[in-house]
């Protein structure tokens, strides 16, 4: 069996804003994702896999690198990669085609369509937020036969479009969870960065990623680190705020406010493993329904001790994992956001034990696991294809 794996990210910023995420990072998660899948694919010997993607895009290059079979075309509409494509699917008997995210549905859609019927399965998959209304009522998904959801809330909100439409139009595919992972590799798990772990003196740095979008809870920190400031039994500290946004002035205005603005640095977009990698312990006090994965696991994948908000997203994510993974706390409470910190800075016992947690989950969270995950789902396919690898020649890049 073959696998179409298009992914057609573009990874510029959308010039009318993202709908809550930076577009511009969603669609690099996306493609971290298909890449991880088509890898996974491709080594597992199980089916054959060809990621289609846009030219140019890094996408393009990592697979290209890794020596993926892949076809890189200049857009979903293109003439040209219509034809490839016509020609390219006419020699499989049976063939899965998986979309991800927003840009792939349709192309995915239109490859269906020029199979035999019965000859070929469609899925979608949408790892952050769910697809606009009309994408997600639209002909694309009611030709699905699955749905993966990154979350809980994604696959509620899809629900919610299909409930919404007359009984004929509903779409009749499985909505199943795959949560997205975050790349492992580039998180280097550090020696504890503590005052007085190593016998020198410098300041616990306190993380925090996606801090000026929205909900992302930079006030509620703020608010927690004016009753930090009023401790005179912690090591010396400071917050850093990673993340771009429209919330500069406001959080800022509202450190001023409370007179902790000397303990806080507000950055830019890093990387969220390079940005954990100067930090002593990770904070996601955010709400959001669409935080991106990283925002979490940031901490948990660089050894740090982290502490999160009881959002429903948050809940998702930490369901089935040890107690000690994070210290919990109610949503919007800034008080309880003060008192985790402080405990996490004063317990060195606690902090060990949370690392060790830590290192437990830690091959649960990355692109390894989601990967497997859909791997599992294909070999399902497989069994109800009743078809097997097929040795057909490469497409031409």
């Amino acid at each position: 069996m073959h696998v179409l794996l298009i992914a057609l990210q573009q990874e510029a910023p959308e010039p009318d804003g993202a709908r809550g995420t930076d577009p511009a990072l969603l669609a690099r998660l996306e493609a971290e994702q298909a890449l991880a899948i088509t890898s996974a694919l491709n080594a597992g010997g199980l089916v054959s896999p060809l990621l289609v993607c846009i030219k140019g895009s890094r996408l393009h290059a990592e697979a290209t690198a890794q020596g993926l079979p892949l076809l890189a075309v200049s857009g979903a509409g293109s003439v040209t990669a219509h034809v490839r494509l016509w020609r390219w699917q006419r020699r499989r008997d049976f063939l899965l085609i998986q979309t991800v995210g927003e840009a792939s549905v349709r192309l995915g859609r239109r490859v269906l369509a020029m199979r035999k019927k019965g000859s070929a399965v469609l899925s979608h998959a949408f790892f952050v937020r769910p697809p606009a209304t009309d994408l997600a009522c639209g002909p694309a998904l009611r030709a699905a036969s699955r749905v993966f959801c990154g979350s809980g809330h994604v696959r509620e909100r899809i629900r919610e479009f299909w409930d919404s439409l007359p009984e004929k139009r509903r779409p009749g595919a499985t909505l199943d969870l795959l949560p997205p992972g975050i790349p492992l590799a580039d998180y280097l798990p550090q020696p504890e960065l503590w005052p007085g772990a190593d016998g020198g003196e410098r300041r616990c740095i306190i993380g925090m990623g996606e801090s000026l979008a929205a909900d992302s809870g930079a006030r509620l920190m703020v608010r927690a680190m004016a009753a930090l400031w009023q401790r005179e039994d912690l090591p010396p500290w400071e917050v850093r705020m990673f993340g771009a946004g429209p919330r500069f002035e406001e959080v800022l205005h509202e450190a001023e406010s409370l007179g902790v603005a000397a303990r806080l640095c507000i950055l830019g977009d890093q990387p969220a493993a390079e940005a954990a990698r100067q930090c002593s312990a990770w904070v996601a006090p955010g709400t959001s329904p669409e935080e991106l994965p990283q925002t979490l696991w940031a901490g948990v994948a660089a050894g740090l001790p982290l502490i999160c908000a009881q959002s429903p997203l948050h809940r998702e994510r930490l369901t089935g994992m040890p107690p000690l993974t994070a210290v919990r706390i109610p949503e919007n409470d800034p008080q309880a956001l003060a008192g985790a910190l402080i405990a996490v800075m004063r317990d060195g016992r606690l902090r060990a034990r949370m690392r060790q947690a830590g290192e437990a989950v830690r091959p649960r969270i990355g692109l390894a696991a989601m990967a497997a995950h859909f791997c599992a789902f294909c070999a399902e396919v497989v069994t109800e294809a009743g078809g097997d690898r097929e040795n057909d020649p490469e497409p031409e890049a």
